[in-house]
């Protein structure tokens, strides 16, 4: 063990603490993280365009996005709940997407998004939030419920 400026014992323990901790100064900083909240069994066909979008309109205005679009198919529906929950926790608002109010799963996310004390906003109130303009965002989102 080498023993660095003020004469402590350091091992592998320290050496990962300290990268650990370089690596999160180095990382840009961000608003804030946002989780994506839409329907994903009822759109098989566009989910994936969906959640790209609106990634990057998230990541434009200068927010972490996450999102359980990523989750292979086949899963239980359980299992993608408990997923999907546990992904939110990470979020400081939820972001609902287009058709999120006929998702059960959306449905779930924005209560608990809810009970959990977190912000929720439709994707088009976001944008508007953000001043980001865009004729892709579906105007219908916002009066479907507004933002808690």
């Amino acid at each position: 063990l080498r023993t660095p400026d003020k004469g402590r014992k350091y091992g592998p323990y320290h050496f990962w603490m300290d990268t650990a901790r370089k690596e999160r100064e180095s990382m840009p900083q961000t608003k804030g993280v946002v989780y994506l909240a839409g329907p994903i069994s009822s759109n098989l066909d566009g989910y994936q365009r969906e959640f790209s979008f609106a990634r990057e309109l998230v990541k434009g205005a200068g927010y972490t996005p996450v999102d359980t679009a990523f989750l292979p198919l086949g899963l239980k529906e359980n299992d993608y709940m408990r997923i999907s929950l546990s992904v939110l926790e990470a979020a400081d608002t939820v972001v609902a997407l287009k058709g999120w109010t006929h998702s059960q799963g959306a449905q779930i996310e924005w209560a608990y998004a809810q009970r959990t004390g977190k912000r929720r906003l439709t994707l088009a109130q976001f944008c508007e939030e953000n001043h980001i303009r865009t004729a892709l965002v579906d105007p219908e989102g916002a009066s479907n419920e507004k933002a808690g």
